[in-house]
């Protein structure tokens, strides 16, 4: 009899323990879900997107976007397709309550022109979005009937184009500071394909010059590609920037840097084709009409 009441308060105490431990787990987890819910969503590293956009995305795609801890260190990958100029997210706590969304965004080397259509893309020539000229057409998500054509008038493949903005509607990316690049004769364009041109070594080129105009906030008007694949920036005022090939080109844009303000008001080429490590002299050619018009005023 001794043992079977023994056997009997045993059995109770493990389920009383069972059951104290099973009530600290659900009280931990409570406080856990509790201390660190999401009340704030910080973003930086965003320049075409908003920070509301981003943490739209955010609250949208991550199932796990309530809590600081899960959203940071079990994040979904949230699909990000429909949101054609944003490359990641990555998330960081800051407290409690507060998580960082850490944007990446992708780096759109420029766009080319299309039968009204923008046709952007990034370094390695992918197709990244194609939008109308049009506002109308912008909003709808349709394009012109008519087959594009490309810079030396041959069709373009525009399978994809009515379909660019189907997922991205939601989220109006800001597309300042992106030249036109012209001289690419394209022949083909497909969302989510690379750009088919007869150079498409000059899309690495393309991709250096971007970042060094970024870091130096010389956004020009246009890139203008040669038949002999040296580039020629365009500002207002019609100044052309002659950098030959992409050598030494981030000597030449320093170089830039301390001359284009300079320029101002003024009509001309800025030779920089010559310039390297040891070369600091430039020369800028004026443009005749305006020597004329200079000669006459004074």
């Amino acid at each position: 009899m001794g043992g079977k009441k023994k056997r009997k308060k045993k059995r109770r105490m493990r389920i009383r323990g069972i059951l104290l431990g099973f009530g600290i787990l659900v009280m931990a987890a409570l406080l856990f879900f509790v201390i660190f819910q999401t009340k704030n969503i910080e973003v930086t590293g965003n320049d075409r997107y908003t920070d509301g956009e981003i943490r739209r995305i955010v609250e949208q795609q991550e199932p796990l976007s309530f809590n600081t801890v899960l959203l940071t260190f079990f994040p979904y990958r949230a699909d990000l397709s429909g949101v054609p100029f944003l490359e990641t997210i990555t998330y960081e706590i800051v407290s409690p309550t507060t998580v960082r969304a850490v944007v990446e965004e992708k780096v759109t080397v420029g766009y080319v022109e299309a039968d009204g259509q923008k046709v952007y893309f990034d370094g390695k020539g992918i197709v990244l979005e194609c939008i109308s000229q049009e506002e109308t057409e912008a909003e709808s998500g349709t394009v012109d009937s008519q087959p594009l054509t490309g810079e030396q008038g041959e069709a373009l493949d525009s399978e994809s184009l009515p379909t660019a903005k189907m997922q991205s509607q939601e989220y109006d990316p800001d597309l300042e500071n992106i030249p036109e690049v012209t001289g690419l004769n394209v022949t083909s364009v497909t969302v989510g394909e690379s750009l088919i041109t007869e150079h498409t070594e000059i899309f690495g080129s393309l991709e250096a010059l971007i970042r060094l105009l970024d870091r130096f906030s010389l956004w020009p008007e246009q890139v203008e590609i040669t038949e002999e694949q040296e580039m020629i920036l365009h500002y207002s005022g019609n100044i052309r920037i002659r950098l030959g090939t992409d050598d030494c080109l981030e000597e030449k844009i320093t170089k830039l840097s301390g001359i284009l303000p300079q320029l101002e008001g003024m009509s001309g080429e800025l030779h920089l084709e010559d310039v390297d490590e040891q070369s600091g002299d430039v020369v800028f050619s004026r443009d005749i009409q305006e020597s004329e018009d200079s000669s006459s005023a004074s």
